[in-house]
């Protein structure tokens, strides 16, 4: 058995470590990897039982925050022509996989160096495959699910028809055909302890309202039936060979799995759950030392001997505060929350998301279950004295952030959002509590953030008075707007070309932004790590290089098929006087 976990390109190593620790966590054996542009393959032992291979599948679903799809490899077959494709069809065993006859599959096909190149004519024999054994689908279906009630139903109604013919006959039988109808009576089922035969004869009332309740489940689960998600296909024509995948989380009209927060409310231009996790994974890991395909520097003129000494970070809530000053809707804070806090391994806090491995014919929800009660923790309580700051200057954004937090479970007053403009919340808080001397020890903050960078819409309103927002505030949404992001696949083009569109507004930020942290005290603001998007912001926010600091590129990724890097940075060494 093989799995393919997608994730986005360049993001390849950090999912391999990820998947490393989450089965090392799970106690399962290493299986092999092959790592592969924009995914990990992982091959499973022949010698693992069925059951010992779910879990590597299970563990990966519930567990990873970088996975944006996990696929199952059906097999690989030769299709030079459609006669070889459509017998190589029936040779995969694919009823497992269809857990109803009643939807068509969606089939995404792609074609290249092949004879079979109309992507449309190759989904159109796949489903020509599917329609043919469809039956045997159904037949499947009522089996395991339908035909106990079917057989019980059966039963009942011929008990009712006995028991009317009986009556009917009763008076014009002597006693003894009677009794002779009697011990035929389906409804005669005990005896006692001398032999005799005693009757059991339910009434006419007692059986139909039996036909009633088991009419009214069966009804019932044919309609579930109809709304049973069908699996989506993957179907890879390749010099000649077609392989053949399954997406085993995700039905074919269901959410995408980086999607993972419920109800979520999304600001304009919001980042992915499975991105923002990458960039905390970045910094955590190994303190911006690169985690997936970024240059070692972000301006080919940097000189290390002139800038600070690098630390090692890892993210030590004991050590630092967080502050997004372009929170959006919070997912940065949201991860860096579920990542550093560890409240479980799973989608999020509160509720449990349905995979579409869970509809598979030989899926045991017993087990599922016992896992995933082995595997989910309660939220962890925030370390004392850490503020996890947000702040924007849009007051949507802001109550987007709070509905997200509170929805998810997370009530405390160290998660504080502030509506208002960045330099005004450094000024009126952060330096305020940056400065705070906790029993002697100050802790400086980390900023992380996705910055607007020309195609992110930028909020053109004057800056406002700071306001303060606790967490366990409650304050209406039912006017927030759901904001879809575009879907990118690893296949899509991933030359890295940085937006070049500078509006006034926007170089007026990069700029006010850097003057900022050329302002800043090293003991309030001691590292920052940006998100970037926009060709000009290094130039702009570091003055051409004659600011305090400069930025070193660790990470660079497509954000929402926008090209993205992220920036750590670096602070010159103050010179000494002699």
């Amino acid at each position: 058995m093989k799995l393919f976990v997608t994730v986005t390109p360049n993001l390849e190593k950090l999912l391999l470590n990820e998947i490393k620790e989450i089965f090392k966590t799970n106690k399962l054996t290493p299986p092999t990897y092959t790592e592969t542009l924009g995914g990990i393959e992982i091959t499973l032992s022949d010698n693992m039982t069925t059951e010992q291979k779910d879990y590597y599948l299970w563990s990966v679903s519930n567990c990873s925050r970088l996975a944006e799809s996990v696929r199952i490899r059906v097999g690989s077959i030769k299709s030079s022509n459609f006669k070889q494709l459509k017998s190589g069809l029936k040779s995969l065993e694919l009823q497992e996989f269809l857990p109803t006859p009643e939807k068509e599959p969606q089939v995404i096909v792609s074609s290249s160096g092949s004879t079979l190149y109309h992507t449309n004519a190759i989904k159109e024999r796949f489903i020509e495959h599917f329609n043919k054994f469809k039956q045997e689908i159904a037949f499947d279906v009522n089996a395991i699910k339908l035909k106990p009630l079917k057989k019980l139903l059966k039963n009942l109604k011929y008990d009712l028809r006995k028991l009317q013919s009986d009556k009917k006959n009763k008076n014009n039988k002597n006693n003894k055909n009677n009794k002779n109808n009697k011990n035929k009576n389906s409804n005669i089922d005990n005896e006692d302890d001398d032999g005799d035969k005693t009757l059991i004869i339910e009434s006419e009332e007692e059986i139909s309202n039996k036909i009633n309740i088991a009419q009214k489940q069966l009804d019932e689960m044919m309609s579930t039936q109809l709304l049973v998600p069908q699996t989506k296909f993957f179907l890879r024509v390749e010099n000649n060979v077609a392989q053949l995948s399954l997406d085993a989380c995700i039905p074919s009209d269901g959410d995408l799995l980086y999607k993972r927060t419920k109800d979520k409310y999304i600001s304009e231009a919001p980042i992915r759950e499975t991105l923002a996790s990458a960039i905390i994974m970045s910094i955590k890991d190994d303190g911006g030392g690169g985690g997936g395909g970024g240059s070692s520097s972000g301006q080919s003129d940097f000189d290390e001997e002139s800038y600070e000494k690098e630390e090692d970070l890892n993210l030590d809530l004991n050590k630092t505060n967080i502050w997004d000053p372009f929170v959006g809707s919070g997912t940065l804070i949201q991860e860096a929350v579920n990542l550093l806090l560890k409240p479980k391994p799973s989608s999020c806090t509160n509720y449990r998301r349905s995979f579409q491995f869970e509809n598979f014919k030989n899926h045991s929800t017993e087990r599922y279950i016992e896992y995933l009660e082995s595997i989910n923790k309660p939220i962890s309580p925030l370390i004392k004295n850490t503020m996890l700051i947000g702040s924007d200057i849009d007051k949507k954004a802001i109550n987007s952030s709070i509905f997200n937090f509170s929805n998810n479970g997370y009530q405390h007053d160290n998660i504080k959002f502030f509506q208002g403009d960045f330099q005004s919340i450094y000024s009126n808080q952060i330096l305020e509590l940056g400065n705070n001397n906790n029993n002697g020890i100050i802790k400086p903050f980390t900023i992380i953030t996705n910055l607007p960078y020309g195609t992110r819409i930028l909020n053109k309103n004057k800056s406002q008075k700071v306001k303060e927002v606790i967490i366990n505030d409650s304050d209406p949404f039912s006017n927030l707007d759901s904001y879809s992001m575009p879907d990118s696949s690893f296949e899509n083009d991933t030359n890295f070309y940085l937006n070049d569109n500078l509006p006034q507004d926007l170089e007026k930020l990069f700029k006010r932004f850097g003057d900022m942290l050329h302002k800043s005290s090293n003991s309030i603001i001691r590292n920052v790590f940006v998100l970037n998007g926009n060709s000009h912001f290094q130039s702009i926010s570091t003055n051409n290089g004659n600011h305090s600091f400069k930025w070193k590129k660790i990470l660079d990724f497509k954000n929402g098929g926008l090209s993205v890097e992220l920036l750590k940075m670096r602070r010159k060494k103050i010179k000494q006087r002699k």
